[in-house]
């Protein structure tokens, strides 16, 4: 009885083994690389500074001394807020993101504070469908706010204009 039971354990043992043995080495199909083999690292942060920005982001109207004074913009990929490269004062016009980011699919959004005097509204801008990111194009993403008299925006989501240019040698 003893001897069965241990029997089995080895039999079970090398069928183990020998399944183990056969998932080593996965086989892909060439066409799936692109999408199936990560890197083992990223690239040298010096080699990526050099890559041209692939998304740009002009949020223009945002601020001015008249009837929008301390109005603002999060922009934001992902649900990570980013941070302009210029510094932001409180009658900024124009906002410029300028993004380097690896080739996929975004979710981009920015919010828009308009201040009232007595409380801050929320409008959101937005994009119809999600972003693509090529490693050979630049998204362009522009929208010219629309306010109304006291510098909120007339709608209350705002989308952005998507464009796709190829990027210039000069640009990296």
């Amino acid at each position: 009885m003893i001897t069965k039971k241990y029997i089995n354990r080895i039999v079970l043992l090398a069928l183990f083994m020998l399944m183990a043995g056969c998932a080593g080495t996965k086989k892909i199909n060439i066409n799936d690389a692109y999408l199936s083999v990560k890197p083992v690292a990223p690239l040298p942060q010096y080699i990526t500074k050099k890559q041209a920005p692939n998304l740009v982001i002009k949020i223009n109207n945002v601020a001015n001394l008249n009837n929008s004074y301390k109005n603002r913009v999060d922009f934001y990929i992902n649900n990570f807020l980013i941070k302009p490269d210029e510094e932001i004062t409180n009658v900024k016009k124009n906002y410029l993101y300028k993004v380097r980011l690896q080739p996929g699919i975004f979710e981009v959004r920015a919010k828009y504070y308009a201040s009232t005097g007595w409380e801050e509204k929320t409008f959101k801008i937005t994009t119809k469908e999600k972003i693509m990111v090529f490693p050979d194009k630049k998204a362009v993403l522009t929208i010219n706010l629309k306010k109304n008299s006291w510098g909120g925006l007339k709608e209350k989501i705002s989308y952005f204009d998507v464009s796709y240019d190829k990027i210039i040698q000069q640009e990296k």
